[in-house]
């Protein structure tokens, strides 16, 4: 990890330099995911051109190997540096919930730069949870925990996260959740299956039942970017108390608002993911049934 720590202390103009090496070769060299991400597009958006298509995956290399390089610096980048970069637009949303003594969900998705953004909002004045997923290399996650932890977040596993969020209810805290990623192990009780970008998607129900059980409001991170390298950062309500009994309205507002974002700025969503690999089991049909 030693060459990781001193690469990211290299400046920015440098580093962008190495993500357009890094484009070239992981776009017309490589095609790394190629297939993966045309498919995942033509998929998504029936009713864009192949032309449209190709601008939208040309555009998502670019911004993936700009994104490779902002997560390498964010070992080494200091608060300053940060907050320079990423803009918060309306602050007072998380500001009047905490100011009335209220724990508030922040979902998240894996629009670039996702890792910059929630990075930055650990420096706002609130204690922060934020649930993730181990990395399957140690030396790599503990890399990145140390990275996500350094301006004072704490991290809960993801299976830990109903049972650690509840136990903390009574405290003031914002807790935050990508919740957009594939669902992998658990049971099939926890998966709610929903059309998300014109297809038959699995979503985990945490962040939908969190709220219900634990009696918190709901913001929407709303990521975008001016420039390159420079992010706004808008927060948006998603849902308040009192919610009905069992209700997944939440994650149903969540997922909506999560494909808005995408269908604004489609070239900033992580198409390189197997989003779609998890298909819904056919219903069993009950022959003796008359």
């Amino acid at each position: 990890m030693l060459i990781i720590r001193l690469l990211s202390r290299l400046p920015m103009p440098v580093l962008y330099i190495i993500s357009d090496c890094l484009f070239v070769l992981a776009y017309y060299v490589v095609g790394y995911r190629r297939k993966v991400v045309m498919a995942n597009l033509i998929n998504s958006f029936p009713e864009k051109t192949k032309k449209e298509l190709n601008k939208i995956a040309l555009d998502f290399y670019k911004h993936l190997a700009d994104f490779t390089v902002e997560v390498l610096k964010s070992v080494s980048i200091s608060s300053e540096a940060l907050q320079k970069r990423v803009n918060f637009t309306n602050t007072e949303v998380l500001q009047n919930y905490y100011d009335s003594g209220k724990s508030t969900l922040l979902l998240s998705a894996h629009q670039f730069n996702w890792e910059w953004g929630l990075l930055a909002g650990f420096l706002q004045p609130y204690p922060v949870d934020v649930v993730y997923q181990k990395l399957s290399n140690d030396k790599s996650d503990k890399l990145m925990r140390e990275t996500r932890s350094k301006f004072g977040a704490s991290l809960i596993k993801k299976g830990d996260a109903i049972r650690e969020i509840i136990r903390k209810t009574r405290e003031k805290r914002l807790i935050v959740i990508n919740g957009d990623q594939t669902p992998s192990g658990g049971v099939k009780s926890d998966i709610h299956w929903a059309t998300f970008l014109n297809q038959d998607t699995p979503f985990f129900k945490g962040p939908g039942v969190i709220p219900v059980k634990t009696n918190i409001p709901v913001v929407f991170f709303k990521i975008s970017s001016p420039k390159r390298g420079y992010y706004d950062v808008e927060f948006i309500k998603l849902a308040e108390p009192p919610y009905e009994k069992g209700t997944l309205e939440v994650l149903e507002r969540y997922i909506a608002e999560t494909e808005k974002q995408i269908r604004e700025r489609p070239a900033y969503w992580l198409w390189s993911h197997k989003r779609w690999k998890k298909k819904r089991e056919p219903k069993l049909v009950n022959e003796n049934k008359k």
